[in-house]
């Protein structure tokens, strides 16, 4: 999977939770609105793929975004979603 399209399935997962003041309290509605309705056609798979490639870059990813988490609060929250992708699998 190249940068682009993990950055496009991260963003994905980002954009719902740019406001939230904590993002990892929303990964259930996340998963059910972006990932199970398959946004930008991607898998489950795909999408844990994504976030996996993301927390494992030097990306910072609290940049993909206009928005004002730092990057501890994106990592933890994609962390979270890592976490319930995988035990959903």
């Amino acid at each position: 999977m190249s940068s682009g399209q993990w950055e496009a399935c991260v963003r994905a997962l980002l954009y719902p939770v740019i406001f939230d003041p904590d993002p990892s309290s929303s990964v259930d509605r996340i998963l059910s609105m972006i990932v199970d309705r398959r946004a930008l056609g991607a898998t489950r798979a795909e999408y844990l793929e994504s976030v996996r490639l993301a927390l494992a870059s030097d990306v910072q990813l609290s940049t993909l975004l206009p928005q004002d988490h730092p990057e501890a609060v994106v990592r933890r929250y994609l962390a979270e979603v890592e976490r319930r992708l995988t035990s959903a699998t």
